[in-house]
């Protein structure tokens, strides 16, 4: 095996790393979601699975992945009023989501307590039918 095998191995690593975030199909949770504008080589490299120093300016196989994640970085930057705007919609969606789920688990709450009130109900009609068959019992010994 040659030793850089083993080195573009991990570029290759990192390039994937990068389109997934890039295409906003990260693998770590913290990368969800993740302002492009705020992307770094430690960010790639973490989603690639390697520590954060990985990815190395003196590594001359390194540079060409260097350069695309701060020309995406700089483009993310420059297109900064289109960056809130797709945040803004970024967060309107989360809103949206959170609202059906908030109705869903609402709507599931609600079963469940009238489920609940119906058991109550029944253990009442039972504990009381209990209550006259003990007496009924008491009345027919005596």
């Amino acid at each position: 095996m040659k030793s850089g095998d083993g080195v573009s191995k991990g570029i290759g690593a990192c390039e994937e790393a990068l389109q997934r975030l890039l295409d906003g199909e990260p693998f770590v949770p913290a990368h969800v979601g993740l302002d492009l504008s705020k992307l770094t080589a430690s960010i790639v490299s973490l989603e690639a699975g390697f520590d954060r120093g990985y990815l190395k300016k003196s590594r001359k196989a390194h540079l060409p992945i260097l350069a695309k994640i701060e020309a995406c970085r700089a483009e993310a930057n420059k297109g900064n009023g289109s960056s809130n705007d797709k945040s803004i919609k970024r967060l309107e969606d989360k809103v949206v989501l959170l609202e059906k789920e908030l109705a869903m688990v609402s709507s599931q709450r609600d079963r469940v307590l009238t489920q609940n009130l119906q058991l109550w109900a029944r253990v009442r009609e039972l504990e009381l039918a209990e209550r006259q068959n003990k007496s009924r019992q008491v009345r027919l010994h005596n």
